[in-house]
């Protein structure tokens, strides 16, 4: 349902929390490509990061723009905060491949971030892998760029996402 929630009756106001928020924009889509969402609270119907706020009182989530967040939990940093980590993530993404990527003495392309040594290399089928440290990724990928976007969200959700941590099996 769309249009403005704060208007009606049995909607609470105060007491929200949120379970997630999610960039609609698909990696490497653009913004005219990207199915933004309208905002279930206030009505707004260009919304990219949507964040996702349940009520106790209620039994559906409510899908709303940062604003809202802000003033249905009462927290006026959290939201604003969640959507520059996601907005961050998006950038740094963005220009991943462009970045200055050395080569080893095999051949390989290489960074060296955050203490971390992170390898992009030729499989013997033809396919790309990637390497975190001593950690191989778990697939290969078509081409080189592909492993290398993969190789940033393991390594962004390794070393960036407050809600992963870093295993080694």
């Amino acid at each position: 349902m769309s249009g403005n929630r704060w208007d009606q009756p049995g909607v609470p106001h105060k007491g929200w929390h949120c379970v997630d928020v999610v960039d609609l924009r698909a990696d490497g889509e653009s913004a005219d490509e990207t199915d933004y969402a309208t905002c279930q609270m206030c009505g707004n119907e260009k919304i990219r990061y949507v964040h996702i706020m349940e009520h106790p009182d209620l039994d559906e989530n409510f899908d709303v723009g940062c604003v809202c967040a802000e003033k249905m939990s009462g927290d006026y940093e959290g939201p604003k905060r969640r959507e520059a980590k996601l907005r961050n993530r998006a950038a740094r993404r963005t220009r991943w491949l462009q970045r200055k990527w050395r080569v080893s003495a095999k051949g390989n392309s290489f960074l060296n971030l955050e203490g971390y040594n992170l390898v992009v290399y030729p499989t013997k089928t033809g396919r790309w892998g990637y390497k975190i440290g001593d950690r191989f990724g778990p697939r290969t990928y078509p081409t080189n760029n592909e492993a290398k976007l993969a190789l940033f969200d393991d390594f962004w959700m390794a070393t960036q996402d407050d809600d992963r941590l870093w295993a080694y099996d």
